[in-house]
């Protein structure tokens, strides 16, 4: 009897410290609102779905606590044109796979619904959006699993997309990694300018789809077989639809442990919270400036 009074006892006191360190973890953020500037082209539905990512993207910034970035980003933002910009998007990218979000409340206007728009003139609306969130930090992962990585460039000066004859010159960009632990490595895309609710996987590929990559080896993407058969060129923006001299593209490279077949492309939102369901993995970000080439 006496031994049995012991296991409740310990197993009272095994889940009182389970909760404890449960709520440890968590974070709590009230009342957390955005206001996110949209054109006439945009509907207010559409414009509703971005206000919910820049609302769930601020919570994870602020979550996060101090936002501090690589050396090599913050020589990267120096240079732009756009600094603040430039940073926000930095921190925005890293946030994303170190803050799982898990419950959120929406909080409504006194119209009733969640977003409020209003008009700031010269065909720029606003919406504005708030709510209360929960979430966590992922667990640190192993100081062994980890990888090095570098980038040949990180500004290039590039013609526009849409001159198709120019864009041929265009400069590549050039991936070399190496792993302290045999992983796979997956490579994802974000280009905020372009489209800031998607996030899109370059690498592996239909033409370079080997992604395992041994320990202590340096290792080039693309990798040496693919390299006759594909380059990752780096295009300015179609100059009729982006009138900035400027664009940031940002890079978020993944080693997992196991082989994961991941999506082509994600939800920005949906993209942190699946990088939470991996046991064990570490990410690298890397961003770089482009530049519009007119001569």
């Amino acid at each position: 009897m006496k031994k049995l009074r012991n296991k409740f006892l310990f197993s009272v006191y095994f889940l009182f410290t389970f909760f404890i360190v449960l709520k440890l973890h968590a974070i709590t953020l009230n009342n957390i609102e955005v206001i996110e500037p949209y054109g006439i082209k945009m509907s207010k539905e559409e414009a509703c779905v971005v206000a919910r990512d820049r609302l769930f993207d601020k919570a994870r910034r602020e979550a996060s606590g101090q936002e501090t970035m690589s050396a090599e980003s913050t020589q990267v933002c120096q240079f732009s044109e756009d600094e603040n910009n430039c940073k926000i998007f930095t921190n925005s990218f890293r946030s994303i796979g170190e803050i799982l979000i898990t419950k959120y409340e929406p909080i409504k206007y006194d119209n009733g619904k969640e977003c409020k728009f209003a008009s700031a003139g010269n065909d720029i609306f606003e919406v504005k959006r708030k709510g209360n969130f929960v979430l966590k930090n992922l667990p640190k992962q192993s100081d062994n699993f980890n990888f090095r990585i570098s980038m040949n460039k990180n500004q290039f000066i590039s013609y526009p997309i849409n001159l198709k004859k120019k864009r041929k010159s265009n400069e590549t960009l050039e991936l070399t990694l190496q792993t302290m632990e045999d992983m796979y490595i997956s490579i994802f895309q974000w280009s905020p300018y372009e489209d800031s609710l998607t996030v899109n996987k370059i690498f592996p590929n239909e033409i370079d789809s080997i992604n395992f990559f041994e320990a202590n080896i340096k290792h080039s993407i693309p990798t040496t077989k693919a390299q006759q058969k594909y380059n990752l060129r780096v295009h300015f923006p179609d100059e009729e639809y982006y009138s900035q001299d400027e664009v940031i593209e940002l890079l978020m490279i993944v080693g997992t442990k196991e082989k994961i077949n991941f999506f082509n492309d994600y939800d920005y939102s949906d993209f942190g919270q699946m990088l939470g369901q991996i046991e064990i993995f570490r990410k690298k970000e890397k961003s770089y400036i482009i530049r519009k080439r007119d001569n």
